[in-house]
């Protein structure tokens, strides 16, 4: 009896030591490098791959469907609405529902979204679904980034920031338009490529069960005030590493600041999805009138949105426009698109990632200047080929070789523009806690202009122009095809706005000035400044300078906006009026 219970004594701690080491294990195989490839860059590429295989899919979605024009491009702005409604939200419901809960939550939704997308025909429950993938989508927009700041190491953290933002979207939304386009012009239905993403999907919500809790969290915090500032640290510490030289010292000297800046790591602006934060001292109405008073912030912004509206807008409407015009086959269109936009906006994107100065907002919106222009001269030559292609019927292959050099240039001024007028648009915003705000709104106002109407507008003027004159569908997908081009000309327009705002005395950074004597208005003691900065209409005081050489360049008062951008109204009725209601 004694030598059994012996046993059983000893046998306990042996079982206690395999099974110990075997639960590390697991927990070890689930690394910080292993979730981040499958969740901060798997998850969201297969999210994007949505995006590209409805774009892919659209064709025949509309033959089975009987779809109008306009109903099939609400289709594929339904998921950005989505995207935009939520922007909001999620950043509130991250400080107050722990992360890996409300991932998975958000990923089986998802999942059976898409599921749901596939077998059904009816309109009203695709709408439905793609609302849903959108808004689920924009959980992992505003969760990823945040992860990554939190466990990344500072050597990693802009690489994984790109990985996980711009570089996912592209990769998933590329994948996505591939392999729709190519099943489907091989016979097969159109549901099957959401027929994969749906169960890509689900075998990862199943390894997201498996991971501990701890791991996914974006904070180590139990409180909600604790938390809420964890995330606004975790979402400073990203934008230290973008281009954003206000986040350095003013202490350092100009040259220091510029070396600093060359040294670190580049974040691509646009790699993520910003949650809005509000300021706690400033009401929202009081952070919107200060936001619109900047002519900077509000040019750019839209800028910022035109220039996505051509890249979603021309996503949409390609693969139906050389079918048409050129009888080109479906699988070829598809590849001519990723082929022609992929060098277009590689080669927008390093030419502009070179340039010397980019700190100076004159500088870069100079240079977007010249960069927009050639966009607008690709814009014409991609007119003028697919109007002589359309008086002519017979298929010129002449004029589809004008028609994709135009294309290439237009893709290259856009992929210019893009980045650079983001990083313009959020060193316009001088308060730290109102630039947060700011931000946020801005990708609301891009998730909405942009990668909304892309897809809806242009099929809004093909209906608009069928009704009106009876054209045939050649005649109408020419006309949606030019209203996306010609959005090229509005986005020169934004940026020469922009740069008449710098030049009129609203500059996007922080001026440094060495030792400037300054004297406030009320003749108070003339006190010494070393480094003076710029700040808002909200909490500025008028100075004088001494020394009148030393004024051009110092913005030393703002004046605000005596009329607001009316286009701007929109995204704050979805974006922030909810955060509002929230928060």
């Amino acid at each position: 009896m004694w030598q059994h219970f012996e046993k059983e004594v000893i046998l306990v701690p042996v079982i206690i030591g395999i099974a110990a080491p075997r639960s590390f294990a697991a927990m070890e195989c689930f690394s910080k490098e292993i979730i981040f490839w499958f969740f901060c860059f798997g998850v969201p590429m297969f999210m994007a791959y949505n995006g590209g295989a409805t774009a892919a899919t659209v064709d025949t979605i509309q033959k089975v469907g009987g779809w109008s024009p306009t109903g099939i491009g609400l289709l594929g702005a339904m998921d950005k609405i989505g995207i935009t409604m939520s922007a909001g939200i999620w950043g509130y419901v991250l400080q107050h529902v722990p992360s890996k809960v409300l991932l998975s939550a958000g990923l089986l939704v998802n999942a059976v979204s898409v599921a749901v997308f596939a077998v059904t025909q009816n309109g009203y429950l695709m709408y439905t679904t793609k609302m849903l993938i959108g808004f689920t989508e924009g959980l992992q927009w505003v969760w990823a980034p945040l992860w990554v700041a939190r466990w990344a190491d500072e050597e990693k953290l802009p690489l994984w920031i790109n990985l996980s933002g711009c570089v996912a979207a592209g990769v998933g939304n590329g994948v996505g338009m591939l392999l729709a386009g190519s099943s489907t012009a091989n016979g097969l239905p159109y549901a099957f490529p959401f027929q994969v993403e749906a169960a890509v999907l689900l075998l990862l919500l199943l390894l997201m069960v498996m991971v501990p809790t701890e791991k996914m969290a974006i904070t180590s915090c139990l409180k909600v005030d604790q938390v809420k500032n964890e995330i606004m640290d975790s979402d400073r510490k990203i934008r230290t590493y973008s281009d954003d030289l206000m986040n350095l010292s003013i202490d350092h000297p100009p040259s220091r600041q510029s070396s600093e800046a060359r040294a670190r790591p580049r974040i691509r602006s646009g790699s993520f999805l910003h949650p809005v934060m509000v300021a706690e001292d400033m009401s929202i109405r009081q952070q919107l009138e200060e936001l619109y008073s900047n002519k900077l912030y509000c040019r750019s912004a839209m800028a910022f949105a035109s220039s996505n509206y051509v890249n979603a807008g021309l996503a949409f409407i390609w693969i139906r426009l050389f079918i048409e015009l050129w009888t080109m086959e479906k699988q070829l269109s598809v590849v001519s698109y990723l082929l022609l936009t992929g060098v277009g906006g590689a080669l927008g994107i390093c030419h502009s990632s070179g340039i010397e100065g980019s700190h100076d907002p004159r500088l870069t919106l100079a240079y977007l200047r010249k960069a927009m222009c050639y966009s607008c001269l690709g814009a014409v030559m991609t007119m003028v080929g697919l109007s002589l292609q359309l008086i002519h019927g017979d298929i010129r292959h002449i004029f589809l070789i004008l028609t994709w050099f135009g294309v290439v240039l237009l893709c290259m001024g856009i992929a210019s523009t893009t980045g650079l007028i983001q990083i313009v648009c959020n060193n316009s915003v001088e308060d730290e806690k109102v630039r947060s705000f700011g931000v946020g709104l801005a990708q609301g106002i891009n998730n909405f202009f942009g990668n909304c109407f892309g897809p809806l507008l242009p099929q809004m003027v093909m209906d608009l122009l069928i009704a009106a004159f009876h054209l045939n569908e050649k005649h109408a997908l020419f006309s949606g095809a030019v209203s996306v081009v010609c959005i090229a000309f509005a986005v020169l327009g934004y940026v020469i706005a922009a740069l008449r705002a710098v030049e009129h005395g609203q500059p996007a950074a922080p001026i440094e000035a060495q030792r400037m004597q300054v004297v406030p208005e009320d003749h108070a003691t003339v006190r010494e400044f070393s480094g003076a900065k710029a700040s808002g209409p909200r909490k500025q005081k008028l100075w004088r300078i001494r020394d009148p050489e030393r004024l051009e360049g110092a913005a030393v008062w703002r004046k605000p906006r005596a009329a607001m951008e009316i286009f701007l109204l929109v995204p704050i009725i979805t974006d922030v009026w909810t955060a509002h209601i929230i928060l």
